[in-house]
């Protein structure tokens, strides 16, 4: 049981930050999608507990998170998926993109991520989950394929299609 302590301590301090920073984005509540992150941990080790493998834990642990938000979705049927991913004017965006320098370079990179993220929400759940996965998480296609239970080829297709729309998304405006 201690090795299995010693483990998840290790995959915490690793693996915290961008599974609540995948939450928050898929999330308007910050403080819900702190506690889906604390909930993703517990119930992996709960399994791990009971003797389960897990082969790979990052994968594992993006799979849990995803599930607990897509059980988060049923029951906030009353709100469509834009709405929950949407902060209030924006602001949770904008916070995670703030920067403390005031490079004029770095002022427009952070500019132009804004603006991905903003169009980013603007494409079918499809899309938006694995280009986030990819390009904020920075999860590989194989984990990727591993978290929403998919094959790696499908993963691929659905990044292709999904930055071809983001792409006609961003010269549009």
């Amino acid at each position: 049981m201690k090795d299995i302590e010693k483990i998840f301590q290790q995959a915490f301090e690793k693996h915290a930050d961008e599974l609540f920073r995948h939450a928050s984005l898929r999330l308007s509540d910050r403080d819900r999608a702190l506690e889906l992150t604390q909930e993703c941990f517990l119930r992996t080790l709960a399994y791990a507990s009971r003797g389960e493998e897990i082969r790979e834990i990052r994968p594992f642990l993006f799979r849990t998170l995803r599930h607990l938000i897509i059980d988060e979705y049923r029951r906030a049927k009353s709100f469509s998926l834009d709405e929950m991913t949407e902060g209030e004017d924006g602001e949770q965006m904008d916070s995670l993109l703030k920067d403390e320098t005031d490079e004029l370079e770095q002022a427009f990179a952070r500019f132009d991520g804004a603006r991905a993220l903003g169009m980013i929400r603007r494409l079918p759940d499809l899309y938006r989950e694995v280009l986030m996965m990819r390009y904020v998480d920075d999860l590989s296609i194989s984990e990727i394929a591993a978290c929403i239970e998919e094959s790696e080829n499908v993963v691929s297709v659905r990044l292709h299609r999904g930055l071809k729309k983001l792409r006609a998304l961003l010269e549009s405006e």
